[in-house]
């Protein structure tokens, strides 16, 4: 049986709340030393992103961070790699899509973020050609 998306998470449960403010946020970042952090709903499920790059641009256009809630940075599309989806699977569509960190879902919920930095050291660049043939498992 092929291991899971699941059994690959970083940052288990890490998220800002949509209520928090960007300044709050801004201190997860760098606490937990991470450059992104999903947002969550009151129900943990995922409802945007918050990066670094929000950050220094709120600070570059002289907005107050601890006036702005990270909620209203919601509202994109965010991909999302269902839990129990082979890692191969997430690995290859991570790869396909470029993206460097996803956050993982159990029926819309929050269980962590697969980094591709993570991956690739668990599993190796042998894994990595096995996966060229998987389907596609990120969902938006």
């Amino acid at each position: 049986m092929s291991k899971t998306a699941r059994e690959f998470v970083t940052g288990v449960g890490d998220c800002v709340s949509e209520y928090e403010t960007v300044l709050d946020g801004a201190r997860r970042l760098a606490e937990l030393g991470v450059d992104s952090l999903p947002i969550c709903g009151d129900d943990r499920t995922v409802v945007g992103m918050l990066s670094e790059r929000d950050v220094v641009r709120i600070v570059a256009e002289r907005r107050d961070p601890d006036a702005i809630r990270v909620g209203r940075l919601a509202g994109v599309e965010v991909d999302v790699v269902d839990a129990d989806a082979p890692i191969f699977d997430a690995w290859t569509a991570m790869i396909e899509r470029d993206l460097v960190h996803v956050p993982v879902t159990d029926d819309g919920r929050l269980v962590g973020m697969l980094r591709r930095t993570d991956l690739h050291d668990r599993i190796g660049d042998s894994a990595a050609g096995e996966a060229r043939v998987a389907r596609p498992v990120i969902a938006a």
